[in-house]
């Protein structure tokens, strides 16, 4: 049964008549009859009375109310299935290759599955098989993970740890293998993170940030590629010495990678370079970027008294002979000494902010004295020379200036007090002075706004050197990029702190969350090549996809109930095109 119409013309204009028809078969020839002739329909009443004929031949459809419709429930899609496509799109599945499950949960799902979770709404172990049951997860990955808990999560950490090589190499090959240029530089750093409880081995007391001061900490490292990409990381005990830590990766970069020669470069902070990783690189016929601790400059050789001639009235202060990089940096390449190479660098700006914070931080503490010197004078009890000085050792400690004074020195006082019944009453006190250091003052104001870069790309060319200073400044400025590593995976893939214990769940975690961030760096850059902004340590890397949920709808009369995603905004639409991602959208999921 369905709707027929005919088609009449009068004066000019096309008439349609509608009728209720059914086809019915007579020897071999199909033919229409008409059940219920109608006449004139609108558009929007020949549409419903098409659907009351799906209705009638029983063809799916349902006749009802919207305010029958019953929303049964709602389940996250699209930025799961989003993560799922960007694991697929670099085959992640194959990186994992020893030891694995041979169950439906295989080891590289589970970790899919953690992966997903840590970019898209990161929790803990406990609570991944509550987020798995309200998201859309299973149907995106068409499989069943009703037997997903935490035992078995703890139980592939495991293998996920035992796999870290050959996922580093995965992710090392695929990336080599699309743009092999990126690796002419490599960036490496080290974070901290702390854990929840004691029990961990690998965990240690260490010199982390005020957030992890006072706890057991683990040393994050992670070598990235020019693009971002990590492809390499390590776990260490929260002790271990930063300096320490380099040996084991140049051998990773020269045995495992091959990546050795001239025109690799390992650009790292300071604090890591040393005669003896400075060797080491040497050995491995690589080359190396650093700079020097500020600690370090007054003895590597350069020539400082140009810079006795700045002041802070200068609004524009410059060394002579120095050339402009940026409005904020001047540079002057010193040449080689010993077997290093090093450019100086000036930034005005910093220059006047430490000359200025530096007076600030010393008139404070005269100020400081001369209010303590004022209680000592009226103490109402005997001080101790003890207690009273280390107070004074405190307050330069805290403003970070002791450098600039000499041991307070403590004269006694004697401080007579009336009493109420008019008796005198002698007190024992001090006044102190603290004489200041104008040869170490004078020696610091010669680095205000100073840094000194550090390399062994000391290779001549014409009367030159083949790598430009401006080539050197700008590959250690941009190793940046490293420091949106930790910021990504501390602010948005959530790392710390630690809830596992055992030395390969940790490692496991952090290797979950190098591939989470590996996905999210790879998402930012293609919606950066698209024309957008750089979203990757933002909300907005996610925000366009996270409300784009599966529904599923009830009519309680038929019985019937669909399941469809939520209508996508013009805005997420625009961005899955841009990305060539619009397909997801358009499946379903099982």
């Amino acid at each position: 049964m369905h709707l027929s119409y005919s088609s009449s013309t009068y004066k000019g204009k096309t008439y349609r008549s509608y009728a209720i028809a059914e086809s019915y078969r007579e020897g071999k020839k199909v033919k229409k009859r008409t059940i219920w002739p109608i006449g004139k329909l609108t558009e929007e009443q020949a549409e419903q009375i098409r659907l009351i004929c799906k209705v009638a031949g029983g063809k799916g459809a349902v006749l009802t109310q919207l305010k029958d419709i019953v929303v049964k429930e709602s389940k996250a899609y699209l930025d799961i299935a989003l993560v799922n496509e960007l694991w697929n799109h670099w085959q992640l599945d194959e990186a994992f290759r020893h030891g694995l499950s041979d169950s439906p949960l295989s080891t590289p799902l589970v970790a899919r599955i953690l992966t997903i979770n840590r970019c898209t709404a990161p929790c803990s172990h406990y609570s991944i098989p509550r987020w798995v049951e309200k998201s859309a997860l299973a149907g995106v990955l068409a499989a069943d993970l009703s037997h997903l808990n935490d035992d078995k999560i703890y139980y592939e950490l495991d293998k996920i740890c035992d796999n870290q090589a050959s996922v580093e190499n995965h992710i090392f090959q695929q990336t080599h293998r699309r743009n092999a240029d990126a690796y002419r530089y490599i960036d490496y750093d080290l974070t901290t993170s702390y854990f929840v409880g004691y029990k961990c081995r690998l965990s240690a007391f260490g010199k982390g940030k005020a957030e992890c001061r006072g706890r057991r900490q683990v040393l994050l490292g992670v070598l990235i590629n020019d693009e971002g990409y990590p492809f390499k990381w390590d776990v260490y005990a929260g002790n271990t010495a930063e300096v320490s830590t380099l040996e084991h990766n140049i051998r990773a970069c020269q045995r495992r990678f091959k990546l050795t020669g001239s025109n690799v470069t390992l650009v790292f902070d300071r604090g890591i370079i040393s005669a003896d990783n400075a060797r080491k690189i040497e050995d491995a016929r690589m080359k190396y970027i650093s700079a020097l601790d500020r600690n370090q400059i007054p003895g590597c050789g350069i020539d400082l008294e140009p810079f006795k001639a700045l002041s802070a009235d200068d609004k524009h202060p410059r060394p002579a002979e120095f050339k402009k990089y940026t409005d904020d940096l001047y540079f002057y390449d010193h040449g080689v000494i010993g077997d290093k190479r090093l450019i100086v660098g000036f930034n005005p700006v910093k220059f006047h902010e430490e000359r200025k914070c530096r007076q600030e931080k010393i008139d404070f503490f005269q100020s400081w004295l001369h209010n303590e010197n004022k209680q000592l004078k009226a103490a109402k009890r005997d001080r101790r020379h003890r207690p009273t000085e280390n107070r004074v050792l405190a307050e330069l400690k805290r403003l970070k200036i002791k450098k600039y004074f000499e041991i307070p020195a403590l004269h006694p006082i004697t401080v007579t007090k009336r009493l109420k019944d008019g008796t005198a009453k002698e007190v024992k006190s001090f006044r102190i002075t603290v004489e200041k250091k104008d040869s170490a003052i004078a020696a610091e104001k010669l680095l205000d706004g100073l840094c000194v870069f550090v390399t062994n790309h000391i290779e001549r060319q014409g009367r030159g050197f083949k790598v430009k200073p401006q080539s050197v400044i700008r590959a250690y400025r941009e190793k940046t990029k490293i420091e949106d590593v930790f910021k990504n995976v501390k602010s948005f893939i959530k790392i710390r702190p630690f809830f596992v214990n055992t030395e390969k769940h940790v490692k496991a975690v952090y290797t979950i969350c190098m591939l989470a961030y590996f996905l999210n760096k790879f998402l930012a850059n293609r919606r950066k090549a698209a024309g957008e902004k750089d979203f990757l340590n933002s909300k907005e890397l996610y925000a366009p996809f996270r409300d784009i949920d599966y529904v599923s709808l009830l009519d309680p009369k038929s019985g019937q109930s669909i399941t469809k995603s939520v209508e996508l905004p013009p805005r997420t639409k625009d961005i899955l095109e841009k990305i060539e991602m619009l397909h997801l959208h358009e499946s379903r999921v099982k």
